[in-house]
């Protein structure tokens, strides 16, 4: 199953449901514009049989619409691959261990979808809950954090223990080159939450994600623990390159027109590693990814190196841009990368 298979299927396993249901343990600051919060586990998405017949019944129905007459062939694959994903046993486990919240977020005047999963046990009298700040693929609608992207994406981490916040980003986003204020504004939120460790957080990106992580280690370089950084984006110039649809959405910024080359530097984490924190990368990448090509791994590791920065490189055989069939190892090597760089800086290394 490749990338597109994978983002069909986060988005049939998912919608953004408001709801103002369920109460939280976490206490999200008010005083900060925060409102609607609800919980991830409401409605259909409230236990792991009513979300698996509301995923099956759409899927159904759109079969029905294509006019495929015989679609039992593919409900069944369709079913292999929901169990694959999102094993029972995890999703009652995560149910039970987590909180999991949804809340809008006011910046710059623009409303924006913000997500927040933490250990249930977490109170305030125990010691702070470490922090990830995920930064998401994707823009404006697509690469959504939907359920069953969080699920996926999301629920294993804050499993080991994390406090896991992220932001959908706003709607008219510009891939950051305009400003990341709605993810920076994250960083004020943890700051406002006392079970949270908000000395400094890890940040953890996928595909432009990762290119927005060191977007915001480059604005809050004194705020950040770690990054780790999944077929991240670090050349936009390459990146555009890659794909027709990206090329076109850069040349929709703001700017690009008057000096393309400007936008593309703002882009490139690559031409500024030396205004990034000193602080252990750690950079995963699929040599057969046709998304984000490996490249971009490859040469943010010789800027690193260039600059003596602690970092790590792992090169995934296969697997494509969603490194499919390392997701373990891949979480793994995250969640030691966060444990190390909280006691020490890593070497740098490359596998």
């Amino acid at each position: 199953m490749r990338i597109g298979l994978l983002l069909k299927l986060f988005v049939l396993c998912g919608v953004l449901i408001s709801n103002n249901a369920n109460a939280s343990n976490i206490e999200l600051p008010t005083s900060m514009g925060i409102k609607n919060q609800h919980s991830c586990f409401h409605d259909v998405f409230s236990d792991y049989d009513s979300w698996f017949k509301f995923v099956y019944a759409k899927n159904e129905s759109n079969f029905k619409r294509r006019g495929i007459k015989d679609y039992s062939k593919p409900l069944k694959q369709f079913e292999k691959r929901f169990n694959t994903m999102f094993p029972k046993t995890d999703f009652d486990a995560a149910k039970k261990a987590l909180d999991c919240q949804r809340f809008t977020y006011s910046v710059n005047g623009q409303e924006v979808d913000g997500l927040l999963i933490a250990p249930k046990k977490m109170t305030s009298t125990q010691s702070k809950v470490p922090v990830v700040l995920y930064n998401r693929g994707g823009t404006r609608n697509y690469g959504d954090l939907v359920f069953g992207h969080v699920v996926y994406s999301l629920f294993p981490v804050a499993m080991q223990g994390y406090a896991v916040i992220a932001s959908n980003y706003r709607k008219d986003e510009q891939y950051g080159a305009d400003n990341i204020d709605e993810v920076t504004r994250l960083i004020d939120i943890v700051e406002n939450i006392p079970q949270l460790e908000s000395n400094k957080v890890n940040v953890y990106g996928a595909s432009r994600g990762g290119l927005t992580s060191m977007q915001l280690a480059r604005e809050r370089p004194n705020k950040i623990a770690s990054i780790v950084s999944v077929a991240g984006v670090m050349n936009s110039e390459l990146w555009a390159q890659n794909r027709a649809g990206i090329r076109n959405n850069i040349s929709l910024i703001d700017g690009y027109t008057k000096n393309a080359k400007a936008i593309h530097n703002k882009l490139s984490p690559v031409q500024w590693v030396d205004e990034l924190p000193n602080v252990p990368v750690l950079l995963m990448h699929s040599k057969d990814d046709t998304k984000v090509s490996v490249k971009h791994s490859l040469q943010m590791v010789e800027k690193l190196k260039q600059h003596d920065r602690p970092h790590k490189a792992i090169i995934f055989p296969d697997g494509g841009h969603d490194i499919i069939g390392y997701k373990d190892k891949a979480l793994n090597h995250t969640i030691q990368w966060f444990k190390s760089a909280a006691i020490h800086k890593p070497k740098n290394d490359s596998i």
